[in-house]
């Protein structure tokens, strides 16, 4: 069989193209980084809370669970119809929230550990 150049242009276009076009490599990276994003926050907020540890992220009630049995609301933008949403806005939004969860722990460490920060 002899496949010219411009066949195999044309059969790599026709396949890839529509992957392309519908952000098809890329949705589930951004996806699983958001997730990511969003388990840190749940262990930050599970331990800042004394709620035990971080279970999982339920995007039908749109709340991170934690073992204790409680759970905590997240901004509503990051849900929608029960599936977790990843625009880059969310994104941006999950590593703001992060942040200050981060900070949250800091303030406890400073303020009960200030031994803790000094090391």
């Amino acid at each position: 069989l002899r496949i010219s150049k411009m066949q195999l242009v044309v059969f790599a276009v026709v396949l890839i193209l529509p992957a392309l076009q519908s952000e098809g490599f890329l949705s589930g990276t951004e996806l699983r980084d958001c997730m990511e994003i969003l388990a840190d926050c749940g262990e930050i907020k599970c331990l800042l809370e004394g709620s035990g540890n971080f279970r999982n992220v339920d995007p039908y009630s749109c709340t991170i669970m934690c073992e204790g049995p409680t759970w905590h609301s997240l901004p509503r933008e990051i849900c929608s119809g029960g599936e977790i949403t990843c625009s880059p806005s969310v994104r941006e939004g999950l590593l703001n929230l992060r942040h200050k969860l981060t900070r949250g722990i800091s303030k406890v460490l400073s303020e009960r550990c200030p031994s803790f920060l000094q090391n």
